[in-house]
């Protein structure tokens, strides 16, 4: 047994447990571990029904789960005893949100996938970190769904997961999955990061609907016989995969496809170039880099397998790939009608971005327009819209393009489109700094539909992403001046004791931005007296919702103080810069006038460089990039190592500064023109109601 993996425990916890299983808590809160000791052992039974491989046959004959509070980790997979914060593990049924009770869920099956990989089968080194956290990142997913059936998380993979990972693994600062260059303690921690995670998690799902979901599944359990109680290396792995591999389904590119994206970095931007008669599309590949000059290696190409969809056939569901796009070669496909438009990459189950010729996107434009979006499936709606947000972004495809064709989302209702778009609108968001008007009146005609449809109340026929949507889209609305938004939510805020649970984030959040002393202290006092994790975690977050200069300073100093604990410091500091701009200055003035005090109360000058970086990456400003100047000539000695952190932030707010310079005036322009518009089409329905009301008067 790996020695990593070994936990003991000497409490005076409370346990729930039958003769295997048992949840582990501080006594008062015992009743709050009723759902983990619910779910975790059919989770556990499920994992182990699937691979095979019962867990009580592995040689451990139980199963604890204990609930921390202080844990920096956030959990951990010792076998047969996992750890976890507390706000990971406790579920109160009153106070703990749908999304929180997810994430329980969610960390659960990570945590207990590695009792087969990571456990029983360990990695040969850190190199290949991703054979254990790859496989739990996946299992978190689809561990979670064979007991937690409703909550489609299966297409909440594609948001969470794959999009996410592509704007790190589109840098230079990225790394491979499998990394030889791992020796030094700095490179182990590097190993710990989304290539492991969300990308090793990515390419595994490629990888099951590349081969096919039985012969994926009989792989695995082979694999995790042949090599219990061994250490693992990739390419025992992909033997495994090999011999149940159809030559049907490319087994004879496996080897390629496997190290194209395991040893090399990044992924590709796949271009489907439609001849203009619409009788065949020619597909070609690179490397798709998000800045061009960054040192990133731009000549790499892959072996990549292609699936599509277009307006004849319509099939968003079969995710067999159509063929191999090989590294240097140009690949075209003839269509016997043709067609209108294509749509390459179903359900992103592959890894790479797309882009089509400006006609195709028109087209798809008008797909997205019509009824049921021309039964476009929402993964792709998703990618579509993530797609046009970075290409714009990389100067792939012109703004003025993507705005249009991304306009669909006023007819857009679904969780998962709405998702890559708010991610999206998130860097515009963050680049336009406070001149955020025009921007606030877009946001709110676009989410319109979805905010009528949604609106506060909670009904029985809502799906969990129904529920997670209503909190996205009403934060979006109430942050950028919806009027209904925020009288409704100042309403409930003015309950606080009755506020609905899974509108509580962004209810305590615009009662603190538009409220002042009172509304903290009210907040404050909740959160002084709170006995639920989730609940505790929550209003700690919503903290940095204050604009006011008095508030931030206050909330500064509960970051600084014993209140706020270290594992949950930087996420509250962060909440002051991330959900209001106009906080980004003022916040990072306290942080580097009080960096020594912050050192302190963070555990280190390492965690504050990295505050510092992060604040810098919303300027927008030439001062602030001078003030950020002026702060490392004279304090950067103290970092030591961290110092680079630093460094990079400068040349961080360069790029963006020039980027803003190049990109953002085209956006301004839309939104003005947008803007000027709507104010044009409501004075002209207003003259033509008062026509209408005089022409009455006169009869």
């Amino acid at each position: 047994m790996s020695t990593y993996i070994l936990a003991f425990i000497i409490s005076e916890f409370t346990a729930r447990k039958d003769d295997k299983f048992g949840v582990l808590a501080r006594p008062e809160y015992y009743s709050q571990t009723q759902y983990s000791f619910n779910v975790g052992p059919k989770i556990l039974a499920e994992i182990g029904k699937y691979l095979n491989l019962d867990y009580y046959t592995l040689g451990n004959d139980k199963m604890d789960m204990a609930a921390i509070p202080d844990f920096s980790a956030g959990a951990m997979e010792n076998w047969g005893l996992l750890t976890y914060r507390e706000r990971s593990l406790l579920v109160d049924e009153s106070a703990t949100t749908l999304a929180s009770r997810q994430a329980i869920a969610a960390v659960v099956a990570h945590e207990q996938a590695h009792m087969w990989f990571g456990d029983l089968v360990t990695c040969q080194w850190w190199s290949y970190t991703w054979l254990n956290e790859g496989f739990a990142r996946y299992f978190q997913y689809f561990g979670t769904a064979f007991v937690e059936k409703e909550w489609e998380l299966e297409k909440q993979f594609v948001v969470d997961q794959i999009q996410s990972v592509m704007a790190m693994d589109s840098l230079n600062a990225t790394n491979p999955m499998t990394d030889n260059n791992t020796y030094t303690p700095a490179h182990l921690g590097r190993m710990f990061n989304s290539i492991s995670y969300n990308k090793g998690a990515t390419f595994i799902r490629m990888i099951e609907h590349l081969m096919g979901p039985e012969s994926f599944q009989k792989s695995l359990q082979e694999y995790l016989k042949q090599y219990s109680y061994q250490s693992s290396r990739p390419e025992y792995l992909l033997q495994s995969w090999q011999q149940n591999w159809s030559e049907s389904r490319f087994n004879a590119s496996s080897q390629l496809i496997f190290e194209s994206f395991t040893t090399q970095v990044g992924y590709p931007l796949v271009t489907a170039n439609m001849a203009t008669d619409g009788k065949s599309v020619s597909f070609t590949q690179k490397r798709f880099l998000l800045k061009a000059n960054d040192g990133a290696d731009a000549s790499l190409e892959y072996t990549v397998p292609i699936t599509y969809s277009n307006n004849l056939n319509n099939n968003f569901v079969n995710t067999t790939p159509k063929f191999i796009l090989n590294p240097g070669r140009t690949a075209t496909v003839t269509f016997a009608n043709p067609l209108t438009w294509i749509i390459a990459n179903v359900q992103q189950t592959g890894y790479y971005r797309v882009n089509y010729t400006e006609t195709n996107w028109r087209a798809i434009r008008t797909a997205l327009f019509a009824a049921n979006w021309t039964y476009i499936h929402e993964i792709n709606r998703a990618q579509v819209v993530d797609d046009l947000f970075n290409l714009a972004r990389a100067s792939y495809v012109s703004y003025d393009l993507a705005l249009e064709v991304l306009e669909y989302l006023e007819t857009e209702i679904n969780y998962i489109p709405w998702t890559s778009a708010f991610n999206g609108f998130n860097y515009l968001s963050i680049r336009l700094g406070n001149d955020t008007n025009n921007f606030g009146s877009y946001i709110q005609s676009l989410t319109h539909k979805a905010y009528q449809k949604l609106g506060f109340n909670e009904t029985s026929a809502d799906s969990a992403l129904d529920i997670y949507l209503r909190t996205k889209v009403l934060t979006w609305a109430c942050r950028y001046g919806s009027a209904d938004c925020i009288r409704q939510a100042k309403n409930y805020f003015n309950s606080l004791s009755t506020v609905p649970k899974n509108i509580r984030a962004t209810v305590y959040c615009v009662g603190l931005r538009e409220g002042g002393t009172a509304e903290f202290d009210a907040l404050y006092q909740k959160f002084k007296t709170e006995t639920v994790a989730t609940e505790e975690t929550l209003l700690q977050n919503s903290f940095g919702c204050v604009k006011t200069n008095d508030l931030i300073t206050r909330v500064f100093n509960l970051v600084l103080s014993d209140e706020i604990r270290r594992q949950d410091k930087s996420s509250v500091l962060a909440t002051l810069y991330t959900e209001n701009n106009e906080n980004v200055s003022p916040v990072f003035a306290l942080v580097t006038k009080e960096f020594e005090a912050l050192a302190t109360a963070m555990g280190g000058y390492s965690a504050v460089a990295t505050v510092i970086s992060n604040i810098a990456s919303r300027f927008t400003e030439q001062k602030q990039y001078d003030d950020l100047q002026t702060f490392n000539r004279a304090n950067s000695a103290k970092f030591g190592s961290s110092a680079s952190t630093l460094t990079a932030a400068e040349a961080t707010v360069l790029e963006n500064l020039q980027w803003s310079e190049a990109k953002l005036g085209v956006f301004r322009t839309y939104l003005a023109e947008r803007n000027g518009s709507a104010i044009v089409s409501a004075f002209s329905a207003l003259t033509v109601l008062l026509m209408a009301l005089a022409t009455l008067l006169r009869q």
